[in-house]
């Protein structure tokens, strides 16, 4: 899940943010909106994993893998890979900001393939916020230490190709 984090939605916003507001805020406004997202993810898949074969499981797993791998790709290459700065830095604000970043994000909907992969919702609950606020965390005190001068580029395709190999590398085993 720190992987997944890197050069995504929510991070790029916890660096924005951290541009110009205290980390504190920042860091509580991740933790909440990421908790609240996750938990629907978990249960989404718990549920899924209940009423679907394990090979079929496999497959959807290495499916979103492989789907985080192009996402990560695309964006490296053809989005805007800006940070955006806003002017409003309330807590609120910045909690209403991170839940719309996360829904449908690929850290939930990974969280959702955890799940449904492993089938215990608390340990999946627990690694994957652990994973995505910690991913948070380092944004939040880079962009307080070096602002805007990470590539975000060179992190995408990292990512890309991390979730590609893991995706590949699933289906390989099922087959």
């Amino acid at each position: 899940m720190f992987i997944a984090e890197l050069g995504d939605k929510t991070q790029l916003l916890a660096l924005s943010f951290s541009t110009r507001t205290k980390p504190l805020y920042i860091i509580l406004a991740v933790v909440i909106s990421t908790l609240l997202m996750h938990i629907l993810a978990v249960f989404a898949g718990h549920f899924i994993s209940i009423a679907l074969p394990e090979i079929y499981l496999q497959i959807i797993v290495s499916a979103f893998f492989i789907f985080f791998g192009i996402y990560e790709l695309f964006n490296a290459f053809i989005k805007n890979n800006t940070v955006n700065n806003v002017t409003t830095y309330s807590f609120f604000y910045m909690l209403i900001a991170f839940l719309i970043a996360e829904i449908g994000d690929k850290s939930q909907l990974a969280t959702m393939a955890l799940a449904i992969k492993y089938r215990n919702p608390f340990v999946v609950l627990t690694s994957t916020t652990l994973g995505v606020v910690t991913a948070d965390i380092l944004a939040i005190y880079l962009g307080t230490i070096i602002g805007k001068k990470i590539d975000n580029r060179i992190i995408r395709l990292i990512s890309s190709a991390v979730f590609l190999a893991f995706g590949l590398y699933n289906l390989f085993l099922i087959f």
